[in-house]
């Protein structure tokens, strides 16, 4: 839910709040100073004693004073926070160099979403009372925040040298070095828990074990994907397990983060008595989000599942004389082929791409004949799910199905009347008799996915087209029944037939004209 108003706020350049900062951060001091000066217990007025006695605890009490006084100490958490753009810019000129338009984007969206959850966190969940604990929450996602950028930065470049078949061997030295170093800062964000979590209970350790564990686990999966990557480039020819210790890799780190994230979310709301207020329903769309997307994670892995294990009981590996005789590359990847397995249409695929088109699509990659790997009524389900999954509105099912008798109430708060920091959201009940559970959509959004494919293919008749819609419920689905021949397109040669006679009719006609014509001029 990212801040639009603050993103379009305009913000000073990094040096002018450099600048700004050291200013502020000397008239705290010469302010401290002065203070100190003018006590009645001050030094001030007294005889002066030896310079080297003097200066140390006149330091000390300046500090001392910067920090007992509530001015002061935001002064000094905007110091510390100057302090990590400043680091934050030198590993950028570093390492990075300049940014991308993308990795722009996704630091400001990141940036942002976590100021604003973390907000939520302080006043909403903590509800903390003292200027003491905002401090000291504000000093720590300070740190986190830092991490967590740095962590997004990486990602994203990494997957942009991936990509570069010509990067120099430098570039991605330099970023994994900066990956060992922020795993290496996880590692003391976890004594730092500890020394916390001990004096101020097992709540507070728990929220900041969470945060923590989620940075490096993030780290942790760019730093496994990275050497995955340099392995294969460092392997001669091509590395056939690829595929799959990248998918393993993906899929056991973001089920781990999506689990602690649910269960530090749960925590959360647990926490404190925040049932009945805004905090609770960030929290409660937050875990909603988080519900679906292992959801969503653990059913595409059923999927790979399934797909790889028909892939292995229908398809065979192609022999060395089948490769010898194509001596082809691989039409997916543009790659030679070692090894491959060959389709009953007599292409061959490498194993890994061949896995990966298979779960998209279940059609050769060149032939488009279709594999028919899988269960029909399996792949329907996943779709339907799938679909559900991303707020599609879905439709009734088509004749010999089952419809639904259902009752929608739909509530709309419009958080903008009452204060413009308000966010808005929309609920809607339903209640259904189908045991299915599907929607029924309006005919409103058939017509215009109908419309949609007729302008891709003319030629297939209207009604065809929303027939398909209702079984399907997905455009994606429809167009490939329409590529694979599952649904009966009347030809050419149809039309020709019905409209011959009126051809005949029309000759019939145009020679007996020509034959009075002759009469007429005899």
């Amino acid at each position: 839910m990212p801040l639009l108003f603050l993103e379009r706020f305009p913000w000073p350049s990094l040096r002018t709040y450099t600048a700004l900062s050291a200013l502020a951060l000397l008239g705290a001091g010469l302010s401290a100073y002065r203070a100190l000066s003018q006590a009645p217990g001050g030094t001030a007025g007294t005889e002066p004693a030896e310079p080297q006695r003097c200066t140390g605890p006149r330091a000390l009490d300046v500090a001392y004073y910067l920090l007992s006084d509530s001015l002061c100490v935001w002064v000094l958490v905007n110091t510390a926070c100057c302090f990590l753009m400043l680091v934050a810019k030198l590993i950028q000129c570093m390492v990075f160099g300049p940014l991308r338009v993308s990795e722009r984007q996704h630091l400001k969206d990141k940036f942002w979403n976590f100021i604003f959850y973390k907000f939520i966190f302080i006043f909403g969940v903590l509800n903390v009372q003292t200027v003491e604990e905002v401090v000291m929450w504000c000093l720590w996602f300070s740190g986190l925040v830092f991490l967590h950028l740095m962590v997004q930065l990486c990602k994203d470049r990494f997957e942009y040298l991936s990509f570069s078949p010509t990067t120099p061997m430098s570039s991605h030295v330099r970023v994994l070095a900066l990956l060992i170093a922020m795993l290496l800062s996880c590692c003391g964000l976890a004594v730092v828990c500890g020394v916390v979590g001990y004096t101020h209970g097992m709540h507070t350790l728990a929220f900041m074990a969470a945060e923590s564990l989620l940075v490096t686990v993030r780290t942790a999966h760019v730093i496994l994907r990275y050497v995955v990557h340099l392995w294969d480039l460092n392997h001669e020819g091509t590395w056939e397990g690829k595929g799959t210790y990248v998918y393993y890799t993906d899929f056991v780190m973001e089920l781990t983060l999506l689990s602690l994230d649910l269960m530090h979310h749960i925590h959360m709301l647990l926490f404190g008595n925040i049932w009945l207020s805004m905090a609770s329903l960030v929290i409660f769309m937050q875990l909603r989000y988080l519900f679906h997307e292992v959801q969503r994670r653990i059913r595409r892995h059923k999927n790979y599942l399934r797909v790889v294990g028909n892939m292995e009981a229908r398809f065979a590996v192609a022999t060395p004389e089948e490769l010898a005789v194509n001596n082809d590359d691989c039409a997916i990847c543009w790659d030679s082929m070692q090894s491959a397995r060959k389709l009953p249409c007599g292409h061959l695929f490498h194993n890994s791409c061949l896995r990966s088109w298979l779960e998209q699509d279940t059609s050769c990659p060149t032939c488009r004949m279709s594999l028919n790997i899988t269960d029909s009524h399996h792949v329907r389900e996943d779709h339907q799910r799938e679909n559900l999954d991303e707020n599609l509105v879905p439709v009734a099912a088509a004749e010999g199905r089952p419809r639904l008798n259902q009752h929608n109430h739909f509530f709309h708060f419009d958080g903008s009347r009452i204060a413009s920091w308000l966010p808005s959201f929309s609920v809607e009940v339903m209640h259904t008799t189908n045991i299915l559970g599907i929607a029924q959509a309006s005919n409103s959004q058939l017509n215009v996915m109908a419309h949609q494919i007729q302008e891709m293919f003319p030629q297939v008749p209207y009604h065809l087209v929303l027939q398909d819609l209702q079984l399907t419920r997905s455009v994606e689905i429809t167009t490939d029944n329409i590529l694979e021949g599952r649904i009966q397109v009347p030809f050419p040669t149809q039309r020709a037939d019905s409209i011959r006679p009126a051809l005949n009719n029309s000759v019939e006609r145009h020679s007996t004209d020509q034959e009075d014509t002759g009469t007429v001029t005899q």
